[in-house]
């Protein structure tokens, strides 16, 4: 099912999550992005799950960082590729 976002009329919002890998697998950082989102705090919503959910139970610290970033949407008609036929391929009869 769509879900509606309210991009039509104005900005929309993502997350952009920083984590690293846990010490003993190399630490290796990473970004993903989250979204979007048709609300900031949505977005913001998702930075904090992430920096909670990397949290370290003994130490209270987190492996996770984020911000919200904040864009607009250009919407434009799309235009399926064209389906080559066999003989197109390359295939050989």
């Amino acid at each position: 099912m769509a879900r509606n976002i309210r991009a039509d009329h104005g900005a929309v919002y993502r997350a952009v999550i920083t984590w690293a890998e846990v010490p003993e697998k190399g630490g290796t950082p990473h970004t993903e992005y989250e979204g979007p989102y048709g609300t900031a705090g949505a977005a913001q919503g998702r930075v904090t799950f992430w920096e909670n959910y990397l949290r370290d139970d003994d130490t209270g610290e987190t492996r996770a960082s984020g911000h919200v970033e904040e864009g607009t949407i250009t919407w434009q008609p799309y235009t399926p590729p064209v389906k080559k036929k066999a003989s197109e391929k390359g295939d050989r009869t």
